[in-house]
């Protein structure tokens, strides 16, 4: 990461604390996200800022610190003393310019947890320093630590993608995502709204200029700033989403006075890009209703407005509350693996067991056939895991296909004909595949499939 030289002593050393404390959650099994509101509540947002760029950079470099850590040490220290030096690791990988920085603020923050440890601290990072090719070439030699993956998942990711496609996708991981956001094209366009950024000092790309676009609301933001920091943010003008999920929207089309249903919905970034693309009524359930609160306030930034339920998607005995008459179009965003977003959530291939993908996969078996009878004759379902394991995409709709003889697929068109370009095809559904060459590396990895219903001729 990049904030070690840019901020105080004192709060550097801070951060590293923050981030120890996090990374330590998220040993006992808390995830990233959950681990860093906990560790940063009542910090301030540069400490907030600094802790968080600290642990994504150590959860990217997970197995890499471990194995040295491994290699300088025989027994490991205490919990707290460990994380502070993995952290402290990971950034001297980082950034070795910084050294001298670094193993002061990472001493420092030892001191404050158990000053007994700090000149324990000091002798590992200090031989680090001394040992830094070596360890690293020793290191880099193993699979799971050159592509910071368990061996189960990187095996289960070359038998699905192959090995080449496969280790791409874990290199891209490793890597910070770009920051990519979606023009609101009810208030204005994109032209305007780069304009704007220009104007604040920010750079961007508009993607709708490349060969084989993918949305021509995404643009890509260069110079990683905060959400609130973007020109127009808290005007409703962008909202922070991949340029991969923002193709949900537009793979459904909706049409103007259509009932559409987005089925497992939060934050609502789904929910609101339908609405900006047309005059349709949208419906959207979360199961989670602090989740569902992070809907509502997205919609309200954005000007924009649907029917929100705190309702579980796939228990039909909940229907009745928020299902009145049949949907034109139904978005199915299933919880899934999030094999194809790891460089977005880092700690996803450290969290996930071989038997999340089967069980997960009969998650999404029930809710496809839950919400199935909801659609209209004539009408669609946009079925969308962020993953790119087989069960979860294209193995889950042969199924359902099987199961369902008034159910056919449909080709699926976004961005033009260059959209081949961008994806793995597989039969009519499409996979996006971050790790392809070229603007692929934009987007993350989705499988899409579109489901519509036909009646049955007797």
């Amino acid at each position: 990461m990049q904030g070690m030289s840019s901020k105080t002593s004192a709060s550097l050393s801070r951060a590293v604390i923050l981030a120890a404390r996090a990374r330590c959650a998220m040993s006992e099994g808390a995830s990233l996200e959950k681990a860093l509101e906990a560790a940063c509540r009542g910090a301030g947002a540069a400490e907030r800022a600094a802790a968080q760029a600290l642990l994504y950079g150590a959860t990217r470099r997970h197995m890499l610190v471990q194995f040295i850590l491994g290699r300088l040490v025989d027994r490991a220290p205490e919990a707290m003393v460990r994380f502070i030096v993995l952290v402290a690791l990971s950034e001297l990988i980082e950034t070795p310019e910084k050294s001298y920085v670094i193993c002061n603020e990472a001493v420092k923050a030892v001191k404050t947890v158990n000053p007994r440890a700090a000149g324990f601290a000091n002798a590992i990072v200090r031989r680090f320093l001394r040992e830094r090719e070596t360890l690293l070439a020793a290191a880099l030699r193993r699979d799971e630590v050159r592509l910071n993956a368990p061996s189960w998942w990187i095996a289960k990711l070359r038998a699905d993608l192959g090995r080449e496609e496969a280790d791409a996708m874990l290199a891209l991981a490793q890597q910070r995502p770009p920051l990519t956001v979606r023009v609101n094209r009810r208030r204005t366009t994109v032209g305007d709204w780069c304009a704007a950024a220009r104007e604040a000092g920010l750079r961007t790309a508009p993607l709708g200029d490349f060969p084989g676009a993918l949305t021509p609301e995404a643009v890509q933001v260069l110079d990683p700033v905060p959400v609130e920091a973007l020109a127009g943010f808290g005007e409703g003008l962008v909202s922070v989403q991949d340029a991969g999920a923002q193709l949900a929207a537009h793979f459904l089309a909706p049409r103007a006075g259509e009932r559409i249903l987005d089925a497992c919905a939060a934050p609502g970034g789904k929910t609101a890009h339908l609405l900006e693309l047309a005059d349709c009524r949208v419906t959207a359930l979360e199961i989670d209703p602090v989740r569902t609160r992070r809907i509502h306030e997205n919609l309200r930034r954005l000007g924009l407005q649907a029917e929100v339920f705190t309702a579980d998607a796939g228990d039909a005995a909940q229907q009745p509350r928020w299902c009145r008459e049949a949907f034109d179009a139904v978005l199915l965003d299933a919880p899934c693996t999030a094999s194809g977003i790891v460089r977005r959530h880092p700690d996803v291939v450290f969290s996930r067991r071989p038997s999340d993908i089967a069980s997960l996969a009969l998650q999404q078996n029930q809710l496809l056939e839950t919400l199935w009878p909801l659609v209209k004759f004539g009408g669609r379902l946009l079925y969308v895991v962020c993953s790119v394991f087989k069960e979860e995409g294209q193995a889950q709709i042969e199924a359902f296909l099987s199961r369902h003889p008034e159910a056919g697929l449909k080709a699926l068109c976004a961005g033009g004909p260059e959209m081949a370009t961008l994806a793995a095809r597989q039969d009519d559904g499409v996979r996006t595949a971050a790790s392809i060459a070229g603007i692929a590396r934009v987007h993350d990895g989705f499988f899409y499939a579109m489901l519509c219903k036909r009646p049955l001729r007797h």
